[in-house]
């Protein structure tokens, strides 16, 4: 009888060697639950030139010929280590003796996948055996499948004392229609209070209790605020404190917490997947004027925290552990329950699996794109006959010009249209054979296509053309089936594809690449504004895929055609330029009734990137201040009513007026919260300390992790944090950096100045 095929989705990735040698493991789940994929004796791979010699010591390895060749078109042998361990060994005898290696920097699991072209999904059979609720498969058939798995989640939120002390744990699951909530709180007795509330009289059996919980509730997924630089790092350090390990992955594996410098915090949890709310949000490109929990679960869900106030949480949360301890396990419970609606609500667990299927990376890796494009590309180059360079081997040449940014013309336009090139980059690599494997080839082979640069390519030997049109028809029918997560996920890949070939930590990077690709850019730009300017219309601004010109009357209709005869004469120039076949394509986006450009601060000429205008009755901002997460809530306010009235053709000195007034007596004092973020601990800055952590020294700041942001207000006597007692607001400071340049963006366009408003009434600034 045939062993039964299962189909799953994999979930984490790990190796390590053993007494006989590297084994590698795949965790996952299938329709019958969760699995774990071992395949032992598995050997590390790399390439060395075929002409060089390889006799490193105390390593064993086997070397073999192969047909692959190296981008300089000479041949490679294979060479196999049987532990993971000697590959550091490989590498120094490499760099002493001169000898080349190629793809020395493959993490085996990854390469374990791509040369089987999995996506993170697999259909695979064999025996295996039953571990605490696990299917333990060793050596089973695998290869690439399709599923559509549905995963658990549990949210996760802690509440701590100002000593340090574990109050409380909040737990919210959820699979399928199965929901569970409970809190775990430190008090005075061990009692169960109810199905939702236990009590535990020491913090140590608290502890042993969610380690025991985590075991049992077996979440796929884990959630949370903020959770692996707080949540999860404080329960390591207070299981430590009482002789535990933090044993909270799959098979009572441990979880290990890291702080990489610049990137975050980063859980290894064997399978389970930890999803942090705001780096996964920022992933998806969602922005808010801050990534607190509050403000975030204000805007999509209209609901806030139980606690709002950050000023006031800390005392009201010592209030309620010795006073309330139902009212603590309430709002602890909330907290857990508003990241998984906030993420039910955007969509984000179908958002992270459609990148595992699109990159074919893990989840733990999605957001390294140049892992993804060795992913998707390697495998291919493999079959072609080539090998890839080390990504540390690349030589670095001078960074491309970025796209085309022509200066707007400052002033009030009416009837202003956008007409954008839709996928602009990934259209140039498809119409003009922009590829690493091209590039190579050209060198060989005597048919080419040159960019309108002269750039060289091969036009028989292309990958990315392919690759590129594959993700296309992928994200048209997401379009069609309204699967926004599949089509953003697959629009995050395709944008990455020029940032990857001009990264300096890509293994194919080559200043050609992305050169190629800009000066391609700038070329049609140009041959689009000079198509709008022969037909008479006027050319207002331009920025690397997008053309604002003024249409008149025109009405939508008009402006599609317009967009398809653009189409139509940049496939007939390209055609008889290039002989070959345009992959553009132009879309008209919208018109602006009325739309502002200001003339650069402090500088001559207008202001690029940013802008103001009306599209559909609706004020829309770009680059301003309004949208900027560095601002103030009153610099927003402000600069939203002002566009209001200036479009609407009102009087403006009266209403900057009248502001002033309201601010200085204090009505606007809630809006005036400065929020930054800090790239070091404070206490690390040692000259020419900014305001912001001038600030932050003033927090009593005590945790597991060190402070990331502060919120501070500016006083008479200098920054003061939101958590510490001020007054004296300097009111001053808030007209002359936060009213007055965003009003002079209007002002000097009509021929007026801030300043002069406000001698009248005789203020002073400083």
């Amino acid at each position: 009888m045939p062993m039964k095929l299962n189909h799953g989705h994999l979930l984490t990735s790990h190796f390590y060697d053993t007494a006989r040698g590297m084994e590698i493991s795949f965790f996952g789940r299938d329709e019958n639950g969760p699995f774990k994929l071992v395949f032992p004796n598995q050997k590390v791979v790399f390439f060395i030139a075929a002409e060089t010699k390889f006799s490193p010591n105390e390593i064993q390895f086997e070397r073999k010929k192969s047909n692959l060749k190296s981008f300089n078109h000479k041949l490679v042998d294979t060479i196999y280590l049987n532990k993971y361990s000697d590959l550091q060994k490989a590498k120094d005898y490499c760099q002493i003796n001169g000898v080349r290696s190629y793809e020395v920097d493959i993490l085996p699991t990854e390469r374990f996948l791509m040369e089987r072209f999995i996506h993170s999904q697999v259909e695979f059979q064999g025996e295996f055996i039953q571990e605490n609720g696990l299917r333990i498969f060793t050596n089973p058939e695998i290869r690439k499948g399709h599923s559509k798995i549905e995963f658990s989640n549990l949210s996760l939120d802690i509440e701590t004392g100002v000593k340090g002390e574990l109050y409380s744990i909040g737990l919210h699951y959820k699979y399928q229609n199965e929901m569970k909530n409970l809190v775990l709180m430190l008090a005075d007795t061990d009692e169960k209070i109810s199905d939702e509330l236990l009590y535990y009289s020491h913090e140590k059996s608290l502890c042993e209790a969610f380690l025991k919980l985590m075991q049992d509730w077996d979440p796929d997924f884990l959630i949370g605020w903020h959770v692996i630089g707080f949540d999860l790092a404080f329960l390591e350090k207070k299981c430590l404190q009482f002789g535990l390990q933090l044993n909270i992955g799959r098979s009572n594996s441990k979880c290990q917490i890291n702080e990489k410098k610049g990137m975050g915090f980063f859980a290894d949890m064997p399978g389970r997947v930890v999803l942090d709310g705001p780096p996964t949000l920022r992933s998806a490109f969602y922005k808010y004027k801050n990534f607190k929990l509050e403000t975030v679960a204000s805007e999509v869900l209209g609901t806030g925290k139980d606690i709002a106030s950050d000023a006031g949480k800390v005392s009201e949360i010592e209030r309620r552990f010795k006073e309330d301890k139902m009212a603590l396990a309430k709002y602890n419970l909330l907290d857990c329950k508003l990241v998984t609606d906030i993420y039910e609500k955007l969509d984000i667990f179908n958002f992270v699996i459609a990148r595992t299927k699109i990159s074919g990376l893990l989840f733990d890796r999605i957001n390294i794109s140049t892992a993804a494009f060795d992913h998707i590309f390697l495998p291919k180059l493999h079959r072609n006959g080539y090998v890839a360079p080390n990504r540390m081997d690349i030589e670095r040449d001078d960074a491309s010009t970025g796209g085309m940014v022509i200066e707007p013309v400052i002033g009030l336009h009416e009837n202003v249209s956008i007409f954008d090139f839709k996928s602009l980059y990934p259209t140039i690599m498809m119409t003009f054979g922009i590829d690493p494997y091209a590039l190579v080839m050209a060198e060989v082979n005597p048919n080419i296509i040159k960019t309108p640069k002269g750039y060289s390519f091969s036009k028989d030997h292309n990958l990315l053309t392919g690759i590129i049109s594959q993700l296309m028809e992928i994200r048209q029918a997401a379009k069609n089936n309204k699967d926004h997560s599949l089509s953003q996920a697959v629009k995050i890949l395709m944008n990455s594809f020029y940032g990857i070939m001009g990264s300096s930590r890509c293994r194919f990077y080559h200043a050609d690449l992305p050169s190629a690709i800009t000066t391609t850019g700038h070329w049609i730009l140009t041959q689009a504004i000079d198509f709008f300017k022969i037909r008479g219309y006027e050319v207002l601004y331009g920025d690397t895929d997008s053309i604002f010109i003024k249409t008149g009357n025109h009405n939508q209709k008009d402006n599609e055609k317009l967009a398809k005869d653009l189409d139509d004469y940049l496939r007939t120039l390209i055609l008889q330029e290039f002989k070959i076949s345009s992959r553009l394509e132009c879309e008209y986006e919208k018109t602006f009734s009325k739309l502002f450009f200001s003339q650069m601060r402090g500088g001559e000429g207008g202001a690029k990137k940013r802008y103001a205008g009306i599209s559909n009755r609706e004020l829309e901002f770009k680059g301003m201040e309004v949208v900027r997460s560095d601002w103030t809530e009153l610099a927003k306010n402000f600069q939203y009513e002002l566009y209001d009235k200036f479009f609407s053709g009102e009087e403006l000195e009266s209403f900057i007026k009248s502001y002033i007034k309201r601010l200085e007596s204090g009505e606007f004092d809630e809006y005036l919260i400065y929020t930054k973020k800090l790239s070091k601990d404070p206490k690390e800055y040692t000259k020419n300390i900014p305001i912001h952590v001038k600030a932050a020294l003033q927090i009593d700041h005590t945790g597991p992790y060190r402070l990331k942001e502060v919120s501070y207000v500016i006083c008479k006597d200098g920054p003061i944090p939101i958590q510490n007692e001020f007054k004296n607001l300097d009111y001053n400071h808030y007209i002359e950096k936060q009213l007055k340049p965003i009003a002079n963006d209007i002002l000097h366009y009509q021929n007026k100045s801030f300043d002069s408003f406000i001698v009248g009434d005789q203020l002073s600034f400083f």
